[in-house]
């Protein structure tokens, strides 16, 4: 998934700049063993630096500028006035919102001492939420006590947090109070660094699972995200001898640094997490960590966490684990999230997913792809056959798209041409790989609507009867928004599952109206889930 950093201001920009900064000597170590992930990580990950003021963005490069607000600040900021920044973030909205349309994560980061970051970080996140994108907010509370700032900007940055928390839009807030200790007083730079690493550390391993996805499911992301309360970051580094697996003593004490960072807004228990672990070493090491870090969070059999575990696969050194706590606000619908990018193309760098990466170089179907008929195909039948068109059938110009073939992006972007058969099934069954996502955003308007008739044409979906409120409903009988109701709070039978999935997929890619396009099967009620059938009985 391609993720764009995007700082608020001169204050989010320092802590980018850490970050940034972090993640370069990745990829540069990287490269050195593994030259074609190293490049694909980089084409995944973007930094933008926005700002209200030209000169505090002199040694940044022109490619990575955002200046918003010309008319509004003459890009001389927005002097101290957040009211002003959020006038010149209205001024550039579209410049803004085509930016954050071409990814799928932004991670937004912002302070709120004085302006720009206290003006424009809600109204940015905002702009994420509205396009459907995952966005994580950093948003740092400037301290009254010690006089960073006045009582008036003191009272905003806290009016911007109480934003958050009604949109119901989880962040990560940093209280810059705790950076001042009387038992160990040091300069401001140091103190700037003691609390923007963690923060660059912590997101360091987050990218390293969620540029990709294969170690965590989209839907888990929509629930760790759901709902309002604060998110905490945690890094800890785990280096045990060349050769030897990690101690216990180091693993406890991993888990420990993990949970207690003093500079995070963590009020209550942790509801779920994710856990990325880092490390060429066996599971047993693996299933230690996550005791360990149960217990250092003294949870016990009535907690109501539910973590997420996932390996940060390519991960140079420091080794370790790093973690993103959510706070336990209750129980909430999983957030509507977009992940196909159907609305725009990244076009900040050439994304490629890692399945067709996996593939060797003229094999025509990704690694782990289980469908019949293409894929037995011999190599011969790639793009440059001289079948019309150069593809013999649509699966094998999708894995053409999904490998950034040039005449198979020149094709995807024009007219779909007759010469390559369309098969509602073989659609159907391509909806269910992740890569395919990455070619659905490089279709033209004419491929889709190709796809929908093949769907429409050939597909018949099982008319399944699902539990809706406290009555039985067919499939048939649902709206779109009905059907995600029913998607993100019923426990489903694995029977309905991919049928529902399917007509969320149509709903999301053509519109609600498309839904109703699609033909169904009536099926008896002794083919119905048995789970259907017992809570039928259950209720009356």
């Amino acid at each position: 998934m391609p993720i764009l950093l995007l700082s608020a201001g001169g204050g989010g920009g320092n802590i980018l700049r850490s970050l940034k900064a972090a993640f370069r000597r990745d990829l540069a170590v990287t490269h050195q063993t593994d030259p074609n992930y190293a490049e694909r990580l980089g084409g995944a990950v973007a930094t933008r630096f926005l700002d209200t003021n030209e000169f505090a963005l002199s040694d940044v490069a022109a490619d990575e500028r955002l200046l918003i607000g010309a008319r509004t600040t003459g890009h001389l900021g927005a002097r101290h006035d957040p009211d002003l920044a959020r006038q010149a973030l209205n001024e550039s909205r579209g410049e803004v919102e085509a930016l954050i349309e071409q990814y799928s994560i932004i991670i937004l980061v912002g302070t709120g001492g004085k302006g720009t970051g206290a003006g424009t970080m809600f109204p940015l996140a905002q702009i994420a939420r509205e396009q459907k994108k995952l966005v994580i907010p950093i948003f740092v509370r400037p301290s009254f006590e010690r006089h960073e700032v006045d009582k008036r900007h003191y009272d905003h940055a806290v009016s911007v947090i109480e934003q958050f928390d009604a949109a119901r839009i989880r962040l990560v807030e940093i209280l810059n109070d705790r950076g001042y200790m009387e038992s160990d007083p040091q300069s401001q730079s140091t103190v700037w660094e003691r609390m923007n690493l963690p923060i660059a550390r912590g997101l360091r391993g987050l990218i390293h699972v969620l540029w990709d996805l294969s170690q965590v499911d989209p839907s888990d992301l929509s629930v760790l995200f759901a709902g309002h309360g604060r998110l905490r970051m945690g890094f800890a580094e785990i280096d045990p001898p060349v050769g030897r697996e990690p101690s216990d003593e180091l693993v406890e004490q991993a888990a420990l640094r993990c949970c207690e960072n003093p500079f995070y807004a963590f009020h209550k228990p942790p509801g779920t997490s994710l856990v990325c672990i880092q490390g060429d070493w066996s599971n047993v090491v693996d299933a230690k960590i996550k005791g360990r870090m149960a217990t250092a969070m003294g949870l016990d059999s009535r907690s109501p966490y539910s973590p997420l575990y996932a390996r940060a696969a390519g991960t140079p050194k420091p080794w370790g684990v790093t973690t993103l706590f959510a706070e336990y606000t209750g129980k909430h619908p999983p957030l509507d999230l977009d992940w196909t990018l159907e609305r725009g193309v990244r076009a900040a760098a050439d994304y490629r997913s890692l399945e067709s990466e996996a593939v060797p170089a003229r094999q025509p179907v990704p690694s782990g792809a289980q469908v019949p008929g293409p894929a037995e195909r011999g190599p011969e039948t790639i793009a440059g056959s001289p079948h019309d068109g150069g593809f013999p059938t649509f699966w094998e110009f999708a894995v053409a798209v999904n490998r950034s073939d040039p005449a198979a992006l020149a094709l995807a972007s024009s007219g779909a041409p007759p010469q390559i058969p369309i098969d509602g099934a073989e659609v159907r069954r391509l909806f269910t790989a992740i890569w395919f996502r990455t070619v659905l955003a490089r279709l033209s308007a004419d491929w889709r609507d190709r796809l929908l008739s093949a769907l429409v044409e050939h597909v018949r979906v099982p008319n399944h009867s699902v539990r809706h409120g406290r009555q039985a409903t067919r499939l048939q009988e649902l709206t779109y928004a009905q059907l995600q109701e029913i998607a993100s709070n019923t426990s489903l039978a694995d029977e309905v599952r991919p049928d529902l999935d399917l007509l969320i997929t149509v709903g999301r890619l053509w519109g609600a109206d498309a839904v109703k396009q699609i033909r169904f099967v009536e099926i008896s009620e002794s083919h119905q889930p048995s789970k259907v059938r017992l809570l039928d009985r259950f209720l009356g």
